[in-house]
């Protein structure tokens, strides 16, 4: 995805995602379960949460005891069920 960004937009737009994504990782280490569940996996055993880094973009993760376990990042432009499906 970076090298994505950085071709299409350049090193600005890159260097402004990644400040996205630490202010994210930093929400969430003080606030584990600040994302909402994601209803399209919600019927999953592990509770599967999402956290919007830009307009285009969302962080899928779940918390367990000790850590966060990043699973995904969706683009939100493409076919949500889609993206569901390849997560196991």
């Amino acid at each position: 995805m970076a090298d994505y960004i950085f071709k299409e937009f350049g090193v600005r737009a890159l260097r402004e995602f990644y400040q996205k994504i630490e202010k994210v990782e930093t929400d969430l280490i003080e606030f584990p379960e600040i994302g909402k569940i994601e209803p399209l996996l919600k019927h999953r055993k592990k509770v599967y949460r999402s956290i919007v880094i830009t307009k285009k973009n969302k962080l899928v993760y779940t918390v367990d005891k000790d850590y966060i376990c990043v699973h995904a990042l969706w683009d939100t432009r493409r076919e949500p069920k889609s993206q569901a499906g390849k997560l196991k």
